[in-house]
């Protein structure tokens, strides 16, 4: 009778065990899935001209790559910043304007995913930005600063510029979401 108690136990501890890793598991499995189909429509998106959704139901579509060869990091930059998007990759802060505009890009993540590298950007570093149309800029970084409202301000030296914004949350390091915006501006090189 003790014998079966204990295997019992012993049962019920291994399916605790098992659903207690199918829960943990289900966000990795779900981001991994998701980057994959945002790559997958990148592809389509430079294969049609069209700006793709990686899925039916997103509330963005496809507009852009950006890549940091010194850190051989790029993401797939999505047409809106909102929630949603966020959660899933890089946004334009505003409306993406054609490939023949010369307004500035503004690209904005979460510092402890998708933006993480800005921690490792420095001033020099080149950017390049491949639009959906496969047309790509070169941008360098030429300063950085930290802004203690999370509204960007455009002044008349940017508006009209032909430049690449990068923003997130600052300090990278805090667990709180707070007012402080980290921001790195690059002019295009070409």
């Amino acid at each position: 009778m003790l014998k079966k108690k204990i295997t019992f136990l012993a049962f019920c501890l291994i399916a605790l065990a098992l659903v207690s890793l199918a829960r943990v598991s289900a966000m990795p499995i779900k981001a991994a899935v998701g980057q994959y189909r945002l790559n997958t429509a990148w592809q389509d998106t430079l294969k049609t001209g069209n700006r793709s959704k990686p899925w039916n139901g997103a509330d963005f579509n496809l507009i852009g790559k950006l890549t940091i060869p010194r850190l051989d990091i790029s993401r797939v930059v999505l047409s809106s910043a909102s929630g949603q998007a966020m959660s899933w990759g890089v946004g334009s802060v505003i409306p993406f304007k054609d490939a023949s505009s010369n307004s500035p890009i503004i690209l904005a993540g979460h510092r402890d995913t998708h933006m993480e590298f800005m921690s490792k950007l420095q001033v020099g570093d080149r950017l390049e930005f491949q639009k959906y149309d496969g047309s790509t800029m070169s941008y360098k970084i030429i300063t950085s600063k930290v802004t203690t409202t999370p509204q960007l301000t455009l002044n008349n030296q940017v508006d009209g510029n032909d430049q690449l914004i990068l923003t997130t949350c600052w300090p990278f390091n805090s667990v709180k979401s707070g007012p402080e915006r980290f921001i790195m501006i690059g002019e295009a090189t070409e």
